[in-house]
């Protein structure tokens, strides 16, 4: 009578196959990694866009535009940014005046954004 080999998988095999594994499950580790770090310079950017508006809305609603150069920080979403104003006169367009607005976040590239006042 024969006897059957017993079935399973040997040694090598498996060390094999959780090798693939380790290597595998390292490389998805990093893509979280930078997928975190997409994440938040996405939310670092959303913010500063909604900083700026605010800053800009703010001037709108003045009956005055002042021309004075402004600074300051906004804490938003636990992050501190910081803000500079400023208004130039329209060269092209004698009745309007310009005000930019740029919001900074260390690690993060500036937003600008600009509103037209008429006089």
């Amino acid at each position: 009578m024969k006897q059957q080999a017993e079935q399973g998988f040997t040694l090598i095999e498996t060390l094999v196959a959780l090798g693939i594994a380790a290597v595998a499950l390292y490389a998805l580790t990093g893509r979280l990694g930078m997928s975190a770090d997409t994440q938040r310079s996405l939310i670092a950017t959303s913010t500063m866009m909604e900083v700026a508006t605010n800053i800009l809305e703010a001037q709108r609603l003045k009956p005055v535009v002042d021309l004075s150069d402004q600074e300051g920080e906004v804490e938003a979403r636990g992050m501190t940014f910081q803000w500079k104003l400023s208004a130039e006169k329209v060269a092209e367009l004698e009745r309007f005046t310009r005000q930019n607005v740029t919001v900074s976040l260390a690690g993060e590239p500036d937003v600008s954004l600009f509103l037209y006042h008429k006089k």
